[in-house]
């Protein structure tokens, strides 16, 4: 019998929604809209908003890597685990560029799911499928609780 998993749940249930203020403070400013919940998996939806670009009026390799890393670490919240993991190293190729008003999708898939460690990769593309970044990485497990949805 499969065990009930609230985070997976309450992520599964915000699909179509930007996230709410019940995120961490830096995931509020991405403004990243749930678009696909899946075991495992998990599809986000940003617009690249002027305070996110670089000098040449590109989106900041850096936010590329918060977008990555933002999305990988909701699906790693969404396996329901006991205690948090967090993000131990974070590899990005930047492949594609973006400019103010474009929409992104980020979307994770979990390669490897171990006790201590989870491998998972992202792809940032355009609406249209063309690859702006990939990125990897490992995240550890800790022995701080895990994250649980409000109410």
């Amino acid at each position: 019998m499969k065990m009930s998993n609230p985070v997976f749940e309450f992520f599964k249930s915000q699909i179509g929604r930007e996230v709410t203020a019940a995120a961490p403070p830096f995931t509020q400013w991405l403004r990243g809209t749930f678009r696909k919940v899946e075991e495992g998996s998990m599809t986000m939806e940003f617009v690249v908003r002027h305070e996110m670009l670089n000098p040449a009026g590109l989106l900041h390799g850096g936010v590329q890597n918060a977008m990555i890393d933002d999305v990988m670490g909701m699906t790693v919240a969404a396996l329901g685990t006991e205690t948090t993991f967090v993000s131990l190293n974070l590899s990005v190729d930047h492949l594609g560029k973006s400019r103010e008003g474009d929409r992104v999708l980020a979307t994770s898939r979990v390669v490897r799911r171990g006790k201590t460690v989870v491998n998972i990769e992202c792809e940032l593309t355009d609406l249209e499928g063309k690859l702006l970044a990939r990125g990897t990485a490992n995240y550890i497990r800790t022995e701080l609780p895990a994250f649980r949805p409000l109410g």
